[in-house]
């Protein structure tokens, strides 16, 4: 349980973050060949849905047992890459309804009522500005499935290289977080057919050592519609969490 305020904050951070993602067409996988994707921006998004479904792992008995969250986050640019929200009325995805926060950003915080992803469909009411609309996206939750090869610790001198590869299902891109003591971390973003994820020492360099670091691997894949003349972004992300990672120099 106490890993759900985190989940919703890096959620909830990750659609901020790809608020300046790189544009792609609709229901088109990302075709880049180019490993490092950290460059990105949407000059064009008058709405970005995201859903997230979250893996962290806990050690029982000696095992390593997941846990899984869903969540979803969504909002409006009142223009074209601004970064004010509107207020779109109701959001729902697989028919629960977001709850309404700050700046008219929207999520889906009811873990008594868990989502499942299963049925990927958001609804819209509208309002002023924002049109009412209904998208089922198509493509489904992407996938890692190499979490037993991520290290127990990391070295700050030697680097760290993650075998990516056929780990990733259906993903555009993934994002790599490396944090330390004091929300300290080190962030890339890779292409979905990249066979690895490689930090470098300079990369790890702002990290300080702790015993309480995590990896978080988070692949997603983006989906583009235009309705009412106005192009709306749909994003599915999963996220994994390795916690308790040894950060050494």
């Amino acid at each position: 349980m106490k890993s759900k305020p985190n989940i919703f904050i890096l959620s909830l951070a990750f659609s901020v973050f790809l608020f300046t993602a790189c544009d792609k067409t609709d229901e088109t996988p990302d075709d880049t060949n180019n490993t490092n994707t950290s460059s990105f921006n949407y000059p064009d998004a008058f709405g970005v849905l995201v859903a997230v479904k979250s893996i962290s792992y806990t050690s029982v008995a000696g095992y390593e047992v997941p846990v899984e969250v869903n969540s979803a986050s969504a909002f409006f640019p009142t223009d074209a890459g601004a970064t004010s929200f509107a207020d779109a009325g109701t959001v729902s995805i697989e028919g629960k309804n977001l709850s309404k926060v700050q700046n008219n950003v929207y999520v889906y915080n009811d873990y008594i009522d868990p989502l499942t992803l299963s049925n990927l469909q958001w609804s819209v009411t509208g309002n002023g500005s924002v049109p009412s609309f209904n998208k089922t996206v198509s493509r489904p939750i992407p996938t890692f499935s190499g979490f037993s090869s991520l290290p127990a610790s990391v070295s700050k001198a030697a680097g760290l290289s993650i075998p990516m590869g056929s780990a990733l299902y259906a993903a555009d891109s993934v994002i790599v977080l490396i944090t330390s003591s004091n929300n300290q971390v080190a962030i890339k973003s890779f292409a979905g057919n990249a066979g690895s994820a490689t930090f470098s020492a300079a990369d790890l360099s702002a990290l300080s050592t702790s015993n309480v670091g995590s990896i978080s691997i988070s692949p997603y894949n983006i989906s583009t519609e235009t309705i009412s003349g106005k192009k709306y972004y749909f994003v599915n992300e999963s996220s994994y969490l390795k916690m308790a990672v040894s950060i050494t120099q």
